[in-house]
C-alpha cells in the first residue's frame, strides 16, 4: 500500500497537515506532509496537478440523501482519479481538458462522512470531513429572504438557540451578476455548522425554516443554500431560456434588448446566471421563496414571471416535481404604488400556486408593519414554509387548516347579502385583528363600484356580507388593498388569502418594466 496513504490513515491531525491551501471550501494538497523533517526526507514532493472542486464543495456540507450526487471538478488532463465516500470507491479519468465527473449513491440521511477525491497514487487530491447526508433546501428571493437573524425579532435569543442545531449547516452564495451562465460559484465561503455566530448573518426566513424541519425531521441533517439579494426583480432569477419561452414577456426582452447595461442587476437572467446557474448539478430537495417587493406594480406580469422561473429552475435541477413553497409579500404601505398594487401581485402568487404543481403560498397577512417593508417577525414566515413542506413534500400528516390559510371557495347571493364559503376553514372561522366589525371586505353591484361590507354574520366556513350602498350585489373583494390588516382567519390562526371574484381589468395589465 502506498506509504504516504497509510501516515494518512493513522491519525485524523495528519490529515490536518496535509491541507496546503484551504481557499473558500476547496482543500488541496499537494505531494508532501509537512510531519517532521524526517517524513520530509522519506517523502519527496510530486509534481501532480492541483484537484480541484467546486466552492460549493467543502468540509461541514450537505449532500441531499438517498440521490445520484456527482462529484465533479477540475484535475491534470487524463489523470487517473479514485473517489472515496462512505465505503464506496469510484474510479475515473479526467479528459483532455481536465474535467471530470463520477455520481456516488448518497445513503439515508446520517454523518458525518469524509469524502475524497485523490490521485490514483495517493499523491494528490481533496479530503472534505464532517460531510452529512441529509435534506438540502435552496433559500432564495430579495430582501426578506436575505434579512440576517441578528436583525430579527427577538434576535439575542434567537442566535443562542442556534447552537442547539449543530446538524443544520450553512451555505450563502455570494451575490454576483453576469449576463453568462456560470458553472461554478464567482466566490463563496464555506459551509458552516449552526451556531450563535454563525446565523447571525444568515437568512432568518431560512434558519427558521430550517429548525422546524430540523425539529420535525429529528435526525436528519439540514442543509441550508441561501441565494438572495436585496431590490432583486423576478425576471433577474430567471433564466433566459424560461423567459423566451414566454411570448406574454417579449416586451420586457425586448425593453431590456435596448439597454447596454450587461451587468445590471435588474437585467433579466442576470442573477440565475450568476447565483442560481452554478448550483444547478448540487441535488437539491426544494425551494423556499420570498421575494416580489421589487415587482409591485407589476403584478398581472408577476402571473407569468414566477411560473416562468419556476419552470426554468426545474429544467435546470432537472427535477419536474421540485417543491417550491412561496412567503406571500406582508401588507406594507407602498409610498410610489397605487393602493391597490399589493393584492395583484398576492394574486399572481396564488394563482401560481393553483396552477402549477407542487407549489404552494405561507400567508404574511399578520406579520406585516405597514410602515416597514422588512417585518422582524421571520420566524412565523419560516416556521409556516417549514410546515407546508412538512406535510406537502414529507408528508407529516397535519390538519389541512393547520397549513394551508383560508382560501376562497365559492359565493352565493340572495337580495342583498353576499354569503362567502370558505376552504380550510379548520373548527371555524374567527376575526383575527383588532377591529370589530372585519372591515376588510367590499362589495360592489353593476355600477363596478365597490363599497366598505359589514360582516353580518360568521359560520364555521361561510360569512354573510352586507352593504346599504350596494342593494343588488354583484361581486366581493377581500383585502383588496396594500395596508389590509383587518382579517378574518381560521380556527389555527391563519389569515385569509386575499381575493377577488370578479374579473375586472388590472391597474398592471399594460405594466411590461
Amino acid at each position: 500500500m502506498n506509504r504516504l496513504f497509510d501516515i494518512a490513515k493513522i491519525d485524523h491531525r495528519i490529515q490536518r497537515l496535509k491541507r496546503l491551501q484551504r481557499p473558500h471550501g476547496i482543500t488541496l494538497f499537494k505531494g508532501v506532509l509537512l510531519l517532521s523533517a524526517a517524513l520530509l526526507v522519506l517523502l519527496s514532493p510530486v509534481a501532480h496537478g492541483d484537484i480541484t472542486l467546486p466552492k460549493f464543495f467543502s468540509d461541514h456540507m450537505v449532500l441531499q440523501q438517498q440521490s445520484d450526487f456527482p462529484v465533479w471538478g477540475m484535475a491534470e488532463a487524463d489523470q487517473s482519479l479514485v473517489i472515496r465516500f462512505n465505503g464506496t470507491e469510484h474510479k475515473t479519468t479526467a479528459d483532455a481538458d481536465g474535467k471530470f465527473s463520477v455520481t456516488i449513491q448518497t445513503p439515508v440521511a446520517g454523518g458525518p462522512y469524509r469524502l475524497e477525491v485523490i490521485d490514483q497514487n495517493n499523491e494528490a487530491g481533496v479530503i472534505l470531513d464532517d460531510v452529512m447526508v441529509g435534506e438540502v433546501w435552496l433559500c432564495s428571493g430579495q430582501s426578506n429572504m436575505e434579512w440576517s437573524v441578528e436583525k430579527s425579532a427577538d434576535a439575542a435569543a434567537e442566535k443562542l438557540s442556534a447552537n442547539n442545531y449543530p446538524q443544520i449547516r450553512l451555505f450563502t452564495v455570494t451575490r454576483h451578476v453576469t449576463d453568462e451562465a456560470l458553472t461554478d460559484i464567482a466566490k463563496a465561503n464555506p459551509w458552516t455548522i449552526c451556531s450563535a455566530d454563525n446565523v447571525k448573518d444568515f437568512s432568518a426566513v431560512g434558519f427558521f425554516f430550517g429548525r422546524k424541519l430540523s425539529k420535525t425531521l429529528k435526525d436528519t441533517p439540514i442543509g441550508l443554500i441561501n441565494a438572495s439579494w436585496g431590490g432583486t426583480r423576478c425576471e433577474a432569477w430567471c433564466s433566459n431560456a424560461s423567459l423566451e419561452s414566454v411570448d406574454e414577456l417579449s416586451p420586457l426582452l425586448n425593453y431590456w434588448a435596448e439597454i447596454e447595461r450587461l451587468n445590471d442587476r435588474r437585467r433579466p437572467g442576470n442573477l440565475f446566471n450568476g447565483m442560481i446557474s452554478p448550483l444547478g448539478r448540487f441535488p437539491i430537495k426544494g425551494v423556499i421563496w420570498y421575494q416580489g417587493e421589487a415587482n409591485v406594480g407589476r403584478g398581472k406580469q408577476y402571473a407569468t414571471l414566477l411560473p416562468a422561473l419556476i419552470a426554468g429552475w426545474r429544467q435546470h435541477f432537472n427535477d419536474q416535481q421540485l417543491p417550491f413553497y412561496i412567503a406571500q409579500l406582508a401588507p406594507f404601505a407602498y409610498s410610489n404604488r397605487p393602493p391597490k398594487s399589493l393584492p395583484e401581485l398576492w394574486e399572481a402568487q396564488l394563482k401560481t400556486a393553483d396552477a402549477v404543481p407542487n407549489v404552494a403560498v405561507a400567508t404574511t397577512m399578520d406579520v406585516g408593519e405597514l410602515d416597514n417593508i422588512h417585518p422582524k417577525n421571520k420566524q412565523t414566515v419560516g416556521r409556516r414554509l417549514a410546515m407546508l413542506a412538512l406535510a406537502n413534500t414529507y408528508q407529516v400528516e397535519t390538519d389541512p387548516a393547520e397549513i394551508n390559510a383560508p382560501r376562497f371557495r365559492s359565493l352565493e347571493i340572495n337580495n342583498a347579502v353576499v354569503r362567502i364559503y370558505f376552504r380550510h376553514a379548520g373548527q371555524g372561522l374567527k376575526n383575527l385583528s383588532r377591529c370589530d366589525p372585519i372591515e376588510s371586505f367590499a362589495i360592489c353591484g353593476d355600477d363596478q363600484a365597490f363599497h366598505q361590507a359589514e360582516v353580518k354574520e360568521i359560520g364555521s366556513d361561510w360569512i354573510d356580507l352586507v352593504c346599504p350602498e350596494v342593494p343588488a350585489p354583484v361581486a366581493v373583494r377581500y383585502c383588496w388593498t396594500n395596508s389590509a390588516v383587518s382579517l378574518l382567519g381560521n380556527s389555527f390562526g391563519l389569515p385569509t388569502l386575499p381575493f377577488r371574484t370578479d374579473d375586472l381589468p388590472l391597474l398592471s395589465a399594460e405594466t411590461h418594466f
